[in-house]
């Protein structure tokens, strides 16, 4: 009877489209995302060539699947540089020397990661770090026009082109009636991931001047749709950026709510090595995203270094603050409160 039972349990699951860990919070779970998730290597003899009087150019030579690929491969967070050009927002790394991309245009991107989450509308939240260029601006002929404030308005402007307000996980949604955004995460907790499966979320991945453009009048980004690279003890402090990746450090910020980026790798070194040591220890951090330039379906050739989890699954339970009835690869657990004991 009780193998009768389960059976018709799964079986109302799979028809409802309901999902037995979805009592989780979305901070509960933890997601490989890729780093300059664009980048498509420049050709070989011209990046030796620019390394010769700029050395940087020697980690240029990875090339990403385009966004929907990365997606199908289990990658559920990307990272954008974007070019403030005045017929829109451009994707690339940097101007005439490391320029290709998957998605030359902001909204190629956000358009191939709306065709898939339409397709598959039960997905774990999908996140996107977007870091806006403006120390190269005179690089490109003629100069862009420098950033200013309302800029930041046309970039959300994009965002709202391609996805509406009910695809989104917006500050106001995570805030709800509290006084400010870092004492919601903190106090009440993130979302369940039953009420944000098929979202995005947005993150200003920058500090500074334009975060505080980007703030002004709006300490705890109302009405924003983006979250911003944030430090604690601010009012928008939600989103932590700590790429080290330091393994108490991290778990510390996490157990306490905030919502933490860090990277597996750097650089190419580590992975012509085949040097998994920073990348245990960023899974071991329960950064809820771990970056790298090596996810599942791109291994470096050579080493067969890649950053995945177990059966390449697009979400693992967060090895810090998951419930200990969290099961890999089923995520099937039961959260009774979705903040912080």
């Amino acid at each position: 009877m009780r193998l009768i039972g389960s059976l018709s349990i799964l079986l109302g699951l799979a028809a409802t489209g309901a999902h037995p860990e979805d009592d989780l919070c979305m901070n509960q779970i933890q997601v490989i995302g890729t780093h300059n998730s664009y980048h498509v290597a420049p050709e070989e003899s011209f990046r030796l060539n620019v390394a010769k009087y700029w050395p940087e150019a020697h980690e240029w030579d990875y090339t990403h699947k385009p966004l929907d690929e990365q997606l199908e491969n289990g990658v559920r967070s990307f990272e954008l540089d974007l070019f403030n050009f005045a017929d829109g927002y451009q994707v690339f790394h940097a101007p005439r020397i490391d320029k290709e991309s998957n998605c030359p245009r902001f909204t190629d991107c956000l358009n191939a990661v709306k065709a898939w989450s339409d397709a598959h509308p039960n997905h774990v939240p999908i996140s996107f770090l977007l870091e806006i260029k403006d120390q190269t601006r005179f690089l490109i002929h003629p100069p862009l026009p420098p950033l200013v404030p309302e800029e930041l308005d046309r970039l959300e402007a994009e965002i709202d082109a391609v996805f509406s307000k009910d695809d989104l996980i917006t500050p106001d949604l995570v805030r709800g009636d509290a006084d400010n955004l870092e004492a919601a995460i903190l106090e009440n907790g993130w979302p369940r991931l039953k009420d944000v499966r098929g979202r995005v979320m947005f993150v200003l991945h920058e500090g500074g001047e334009m975060r505080d453009w980007y703030t002004e009048g709006r300490p705890n980004l109302e009405g924003r749709r983006m979250f911003v690279r944030s430090t604690p003890g601010r009012p928008d402090a939600a989103v932590l950026i700590m790429d080290g990746p330091d393994v108490e450090a991290i778990q510390e910020r996490v157990r306490q709510g905030y919502y933490v980026r860090t990277r597996a790798d750097a650089g190419l070194r580590q992975a012509k090595a085949g040097d998994t040591t920073r990348r245990d220890r960023a899974f071991e951090t329960g950064a809820h995203i771990v970056s790298t330039d090596f996810p599942n379906g791109q291994m470096h050739p050579d080493t067969k270094y890649v950053v995945r989890f177990e059966d390449a699954a697009p979400a693992r339970c967060n090895p810090v603050n998951a419930p200990e009835s969290c099961s890999a690869g089923s995520l099937q657990a039961t959260a009774p409160l979705c903040r912080k004991e």
